[in-house]
């Protein structure tokens, strides 16, 4: 996993880190596992497309990963809970397998 440290901009509050990694799906399998184990998933938001959205609101987490597998979608959006912070995990479909970007938000 890559990591960009925060950026701090003179007129706001600094960006959060950011963290990417290449994963195949046993390790997205592996995600939802812990996600589902460890943490309290506020929302799942599914992206058809650069031009098309999705209904909106929150999907089930386990609709939203069987979308991502079957590329009927082309992102998803999980956010959750864990360890007093807010955290986005976002799934992408790539030629080369599932990008993850994973952002830490302040404390809750």
């Amino acid at each position: 996993m890559t990591t960009s440290p925060p950026m701090q901009f003179p007129d706001g509050p600094p960006l959060p880190e950011m963290r990417e990694a290449l994963l195949s799906r046993d390790d997205v399998l592996a995600l939802v596992a812990d996600l589902q184990a460890h943490t309290r998933v506020i929302s799942t938001l599914c992206k058809a497309g650069p031009q098309q959205q999705t209904p909106p609101g929150s999907t089930p987490l386990e609709t939203a990963i069987e979308r991502l597998f079957e590329r009927t979608v082309s992102a998803i959006q999980i956010r959750y809970a864990y360890d007093g912070h807010e955290w986005t995990d976002t799934l992408l479909n790539t030629p080369t397998g599932i990008r993850m970007v994973r952002c830490q938000h302040a404390p809750v």
